[in-house]
């Protein structure tokens, strides 16, 4: 259990890409928004990501985040975000609820995160600064088996509640107005997996519109995760 849900935790995190998406930014109202991605880690693991976004309401998003990993875990959330203008400054709360599939078993998922963000302008083009957090609790079933006569053996079932915490601080640049380049910090705990950070970076180009193509390196900086690729297809309508 424990290998197959620091894999998921890692796969859940990187299948994201760090732009475009919601951050704190509200989708605009009736705007749709989906990425499917794929990545391969050195050791073989891979994992197939799906993102979409749709913009309720000018300050509502509602999301769907699933993903299936190589050797069949995976995870389906519903979630729903709510964000704030304040000068430069856009601030977003958020809360989600699904499914992982671990080791064959299927456990219910609550997530509550919060962000942080705001354009800038540099030297080499304009850009944005974000920082995405959440707390995720899993819950995990857990069964045992007691004997209470010779015949007779109960079997008693129970959900056991797992926590983790994620967050991502993100510096995206636009040098070019077809081009963007986006480099994410990311770091998760969990009770069992342990600390997780991780450097991505994805390179961002539009192609035909509605279509951009993401192109990423993820390295890790601690933790087990390893070095991975990780190829993207955005659409926008």
């Amino acid at each position: 259990m424990r290998t197959a849900l620091a894999s998921l935790a890692l796969a859940g995190m990187v299948a994201v890409p760090a732009s475009g998406l919601a951050g704190p930014w509200a989708r605009e109202k009736g705007r749709v928004f989906l990425t499917l991605s794929q990545q391969q880690d050195g050791a073989g693991e891979s994992w197939t990501g799906l993102w979409a976004e749709y913009g309720l309401t000018p300050r509502i998003t509602l999301g769907l985040d699933a993903g299936r990993s190589g050797r069949g875990d995976g995870k389906l959330i519903l979630w729903a975000q709510k964000a704030w203008e304040r000068g430069p400054h856009r601030i977003a709360a958020s809360a989600g609820l699904g499914a992982v599939r671990l080791e064959g078993a299927l456990a219910p998922l609550a997530q509550l995160g919060g962000a942080w963000g705001r354009g800038i302008e540099t030297r080499f083009g304009p850009g944005w600064l974000a920082l995405e957090m959440r707390g995720i609790v899993t819950g995990r079933n857990v069964t045992f088996e007691q004997r209470l006569d010779v015949q007779t053996v109960a079997t008693v079932a129970f959900l056991v509640p797992e926590t983790s915490a994620k967050a991502e601080l993100t510096l995206g640049l636009s040098p070019r107005d077809r081009l963007k380049v986006i480099e994410q910090l990311q770091l998760e705990y969990g009770r069992d997996s342990g600390f997780d950070a991780r450097l991505a970076t994805s390179l961002v180009y539009d192609l035909a519109r509605p279509t951009k193509l993401e192109m990423g390196l993820i390295l890790p900086i601690e933790g087990a995760s390893e070095p991975a690729l990780k190829l993207g297809l955005w659409l926008e309508f």
